[in-house]
């Protein structure tokens, strides 16, 4: 990247031979950027810190070819090196993997029929299967957990490509253990959310999590074995409790009924200690009240009829 430097004073034009700025004296300030000073051709150059945008970066040896500035030269005036303009040829892609990055909407080609997943996701669309993105733009984001801004590629499909679905939308991290029934073990292999969200009905609780469902659906189709298997074994454990808690609910309503039949029994009397029982004054005998009440059970009522 080019330094600033003095300016290269015309008298006769009293402008700046390199960068074209005009000036009433000879100037002594180093703020020349050291090539014309005009704004980028969009289709054909970017400035230094648009090319990110542009999912490029400068290959070695790259020259500038212009400075991008104000009309009142405020950016040369701060030496701002980041707004070097570049063409474009001599830049390289970063990520092989994304479709072509655009600055803007309106700068991706009208015949590819551009559609962004935020616009589908609104209308009910998904992509069709096998279908790919054409394009992505730079978009800023909010994280409502951490209260910071934040810059994601928003993905472009052609419109003939598109359907009527869900998979663009988003689901909660209480929704994933219903529907899905996944577990915090699976949660943590699903990977971090895709979005969090302010809670819309309570605004001083924690964010929500939210996870895209194209990609949950994505995981579990790469994983579906081992999915399967954890249904299995899930639906055996939730079986399991099941059965034991019908049981323990069983066991406390005949405790509790014992406990009425000791209350009522001729043998039993109040004590600082709780109840005691003439007849079985260490305890109930084995097998009571699990198998069976008190055998030895004799109600107030019963001993005065005799």
């Amino acid at each position: 990247m080019s330094k600033f430097i003095h300016h290269d004073y015309d008298k006769n034009s009293k402008t700046c031979r390199l960068c074209g700025r005009e000036f009433k004296a000879k100037p002594r300030v180093d703020n020349c950027p050291g090539v014309p000073i005009r704004n980028s051709q969009q289709t054909k150059e970017a400035t230094h810190i648009e090319l990110g945008n542009l999912n490029r970066k400068l290959k070695n040896g790259a020259m500038p070819v212009a400075y991008d500035d104000w009309k009142d030269y405020s950016r040369s005036k701060k030496r701002d090196e980041s707004l070097y303009v570049y063409n474009l040829s001599e830049t390289e892609i970063i990520d092989p993997t994304l479709p072509p990055a655009y600055y803007q909407l309106s700068n991706i080609p009208k015949e590819q029929k551009p559609i962004s997943e935020n616009t589908m996701r609104a209308k009910g669309l998904e992509p069709k299967e096998n279908a790919k993105p054409i394009a992505v733009t730079r978009e800023w984001g909010k994280d409502h957990k951490s209260g910071e801004f934040y810059q994601y590629w928003e993905y472009y499909y052609n419109k003939d490509d598109t359907q009527p679905g869900d998979s663009l939308n988003y689901i909660t991290k209480g929704r994933l253990k219903s529907e899905y029934h996944l577990s915090d073990g699976w949660l943590k292999r699903l990977g971090k959310p895709d979005v969090y969200m302010e809670n819309p009905h309570f605004s001083r609780s924690a964010s929500m999590k939210l996870y895209k469902i194209s990609r949950v659906r994505g995981f579990l189709k790469t994983n579906a074995e081992d999915y399967a298997q954890w249904l299995v074994r899930r639906e055996k454990f939730v079986i399991h409790s099941k059965r034991f808690a019908e049981k323990h609910k069983i066991a406390r309503e005949r405790r509790s009924h014992q406990n009425e039949l000791c209350l009522k029994c001729r043998s039993s009397t109040f004590l600082e200690n709780g109840i005691f029982c003439a007849v079985h004054p260490i305890g109930l005998p084995e097998g009571v009240p699990e198998d069976n009440y008190c055998p030895d059970y004799s109600a107030f009522e019963d001993s005065e009829a005799q």
